[in-house]
């Protein structure tokens, strides 16, 4: 088995065993989560890039809903970390429509705006439930957030 080594503090990840015949795992080691972070505000959204690759993600930035769910579909990522309220295509509909097409990945919305909460509850009734986290937000009780499944 080859193990690729880790890049700053990422998990290692396991390739197959070059000398089992059936090419398997012998030691599976989980990947690093990927993360799509999404804020319009380019600063926010590449200070968290950088805690979140730092603390063993592997993070990629995006500056709104459409270039978001572009991204995603590129991607693929196990988690969007993205801001509500931005201009055009806000973090809300990029979250619905990421939620569509990559089904299995978690989204978590964070906001600093108390109209969060209505909103939340419009898409609540439409049948989708994300989670939110309160800008502003210490880097520690982030990655604690996103390291729960």
């Amino acid at each position: 088995m080859q193990i690729t080594p880790p890049v700053g503090n990422s998990r290692f990840t396991s390739q197959p065993d070059a000398d089992r015949a059936d090419g398997a795992d012998t030691c599976a080691v989980p990947a690093p989560t990927h993360v799509l972070v999404v804020d319009d505000e380019p600063l926010i959204a590449e200070t968290i890039v950088q805690i979140l690759n730092r603390s063993g993600f592997v993070a990629a930035a995006s500056y709104g809903g459409q270039e978001a769910i572009e991204a995603a579909q590129r991607m693929r990522p196990d988690l969007v970390l993205s801001d509500v309220l931005m201009p055009g295509v806000d973090g809300v509909e990029a979250a619905i429509t990421i939620q569509k097409f990559l089904p299995e990945t978690r989204i978590v919305l964070f906001s600093g705006q108390a109209a969060t909460v209505e909103i939340l509850a419009r898409v609540r009734e439409r049948g989708y439930n994300f989670e939110i986290l309160a800008k502003p937000i210490h880097p520690t009780e982030l990655i604690r957030h996103l390291r729960q499944k």
